[in-house]
């Protein structure tokens, strides 16, 4: 799944992943794959419900933090929308500047819907 024009702060639910990453940190292991990315989709949840908390207190280092954990996980797997939103998540955290934070959070969810779907429908178990 990929969108050749995406966004960080376009809500989709289609996602970009680079397969050569994560066929190489899956070991080309199709199980692996799927738990690796099942993984990612607790993260996104723990992260994301941290940052929903946060922004409600304006609480930027908490955002910042959370962002970064979603980068990293992302980029890890090659989820790289993910990674984008992500960035732009945590730049914004940490210049105190949130005029897109509920497009990015809503782009973070449909992210998450769309790897979902992916995980499901790809790697199903």
């Amino acid at each position: 799944m990929s969108e050749s024009n995406f966004s960080p702060i376009h809500p989709t639910n289609d996602i970009e992943i680079d397969f050569d990453r994560l066929e190489e940190v899956s070991l080309g292991e199709v199980e692996l794959k799927r738990e690796l990315l099942v993984a990612l989709l607790e993260v996104i949840r723990i992260n994301l419900d941290a940052i929903k908390q946060a922004e409600a207190i304006n609480d930027y280092p908490t955002i910042a933090k959370c962002a970064h954990q979603l980068k990293g996980a992302a980029a890890n797997v090659g989820v790289s929308s993910l990674q984008a939103i992500a960035m732009e998540l945590e730049r914004q955290a940490k210049a105190e500047d949130f005029s897109s934070a509920t497009d990015l959070i809503m782009a973070l969810e449909s992210q998450r819907l769309g790897i979902q779907s992916y995980v499901s429908t790809q790697l199903p178990q």
